[in-house]
């Protein structure tokens, strides 16, 4: 057997680089020792965005709490597989960590489109203070039942609408407009209720989706927008700021319960650390991604030239027709703590 060359090695790397296999993002780490397990962790956007770096340096985290044992190689979407699978992996194992956003969840936990509910939350910190209390835990506590542990709350940004052509101050302006929606049923009802045309369309494809007409609009955070590049076929913003976008990261329960009890209390730990992180992160982004955009040319239609109140009006049948689906005490609760 030939033993390798440095020109041999050096040649070999050239022609994996060349081959234009994906690769992923791995944490960074001061640790020399051989992981005792790698373990993969999906995101709900591309590796451009904002939270993907808080995704990383929770990945490094949970390296350092544990000695090096545990290893977190992150994934942006489309690099395992579609957005819109990351979840029912996490049940069958073929993915340890996800950080998805609350409508890929409550396509298998229902309870969760609670969160969801159209104009339900004024500030951030309503939102935050009700995730972070017993609501918060209420529905973390349905995961494990379906193979899948909470570990934390984040935040993906304020959806707002993403327009290639149209202003939507007023619910009237978004009638007929077809718009890509999140996967979850409560996105689709709401806009159905608007008037407007929902249509289902994984993250990746909507750049090409928007260029070719297929769609209007998307409502995405800003900073989504500004990850995908779709400022490029976007002209107009409306912050009609319907949906406080909570993120999550979770776990594989298969995974999780397989691990040996000494990792699994440093990596819930690393987990909490995460969020006030993920939150400041995303805030901070939103705020430069607003100005990026902005001189790129896009208008903006600030959130208090939008008539608010008109738009929560209008999505009423919503709130009846999701209050048997999350349960009446549950939405009794939200709407309390919304309030």
């Amino acid at each position: 057997m030939l033993k390798p060359t440095r020109r041999t090695a050096l040649k070999s790397g050239l022609l994996l680089a060349a081959s234009g296999l994906a690769m992923p993002y791995i944490a960074r780490s001061g640790f020399a020792a051989t992981p005792v397990h790698t373990l993969k962790l999906v995101f709900a956007d591309t590796p451009a965005h904002p939270a993907f770096k808080a995704m990383l340096r929770f990945a490094d985290n949970v390296k350092k709490k544990t000695d090096g044992a545990i290893a977190v190689n992150c994934y942006g979407a489309g690099q395992l597989g579609s957005e819109s699978n990351q979840v029912t992996g996490l049940q069958t194992g073929i993915y340890d960590f996800a950080g998805q956003t609350s409508g890929f969840v409550e396509k298998v936990y229902p309870h969760f489109n609670v969160l969801d509910l159209p104009f339900l939350f004024s500030t951030a910190d309503k939102a935050e203070k009700m995730l972070d209390g017993p609501v918060g835990k209420t529905l973390l506590n349905e995961l494990p039942g379906k193979g899948i542990y909470g570990l934390s709350y984040g935040w993906w940004g304020w959806r707002e609408l993403d327009a290639v052509n149209r202003a939507a101050p007023e619910p009237k302006d978004i009638q007929g407009l077809k718009i890509r929606v999140q996967p979850g049923a409560i996105f689709a009802s709401t806009f159905t209720t608007l008037k407007a045309i929902p249509i289902g369309i994984d993250i990746t494809e909507v750049y090409l989706a928007l260029s070719d007409g297929t769609i209007g609009a998307v409502e995405v955070p800003i900073i989504s927008v500004l990850a995908n590049k779709l400022q490029e076929v976007l002209k107009v913003v409306t912050h009609i700021d319907y949906d406080y976008n909570v993120g999550l990261l979770m776990v594989s329960k298969r995974t999780f319960d397989g691990l040996d009890k000494k990792y699994q209390e440093p990596i819930r730990e690393a987990a909490l650390e995460l969020t006030p992180d993920w939150r400041r992160t995303v805030g901070e982004a939103s705020v430069q991604a607003e100005k990026t955009i902005a001189a790129q040319g896009v208008k903006t239609i600030k959130a208090e030239q939008v008539d608010r109140a008109a738009y929560r009006k209008a999505v009423e049948p919503v709130y009846q027709q999701y209050r048997a689906v999350v349960g009446p005490d549950l939405m009794d609760a939200v709407l309390k703590a919304a309030s």
